[in-house]
């Protein structure tokens, strides 16, 4: 199984998380990191223990984030270049990708494949009419 700790601006990734459990139910893997105004030391300590206690549990760990470069993207990214383990990081959330990625972070299947998955439902899941 995979761990899923969903990181943004303010508290969207808790909104995120409840409905994506709205949709599939319960998800015991799946944890959330909010940037609020308490700064930037305080969440990249709060993002750092909760990947390490995640790591514990799950063979490997995925990051998504709100926007691409912003700040929780940027802490996750330097989080990873100082660790090199298995975390994987995705941005540009929405509800489609993880709710995909929830059910899937279920099955054996390996990460790779598992991000093309997630990118690609997360691309389709925006149209216009």
């Amino acid at each position: 199984m995979k761990g899923i700790i969903l990181v943004t601006h303010s508290t969207m990734c808790e909104g995120v998380k409840k409905s994506c459990e709205m949709i599939v139910g319960e998800q015991s893997n799946i944890e959330t990191v909010s940037l609020t105004e308490e700064g930037v030391e305080i969440f990249r300590k709060i993002l750092s223990n909760k990947i390490t206690e995640m790591s514990k549990d799950y063979e490997s760990i995925f990051l998504v984030t709100d926007i691409p470069h912003a700040t929780p993207y940027n802490e996750c990214y330097r989080y990873i270049l100082a660790h090199k383990n298995k975390i994987k990081l995705i941005t540009g959330m929405n509800l489609a990708m993880v709710v995909e990625l929830a059910i899937y972070s279920n099955l054996d299947i390996n990460d790779k494949q598992l991000m093309k998955q997630i990118l690609e439902t997360g691309k389709n899941s925006i149209e216009m009419k």
